[in-house]
């Protein structure tokens, strides 16, 4: 085999390693996607007055 056809079988591969990792990620999404949709989602309270301002505030 030679230096090319070694490096287009291992670019092959890894294209196709990404494809699965791909493909996996995709149904993991998915399954998520399905999972949260199920459930209810909790309400958030926002308080009535707003927090006080802090150091980190400022400095934004």
């Amino acid at each position: 085999m030679s230096g090319s056809d070694w490096r287009d079988a291992r670019v092959r591969q890894a294209e196709e390693s990404l494809a699965d990792a791909v493909r996996t990620a995709d149904e993991i999404i998915a399954a998520a996607v399905d999972e949260r949709a199920e459930k209810p989602q909790p309400q958030v309270e926002r308080p009535d007055d707003p927090p006080e301002r802090s150091i980190l505030h400022d400095a934004w």
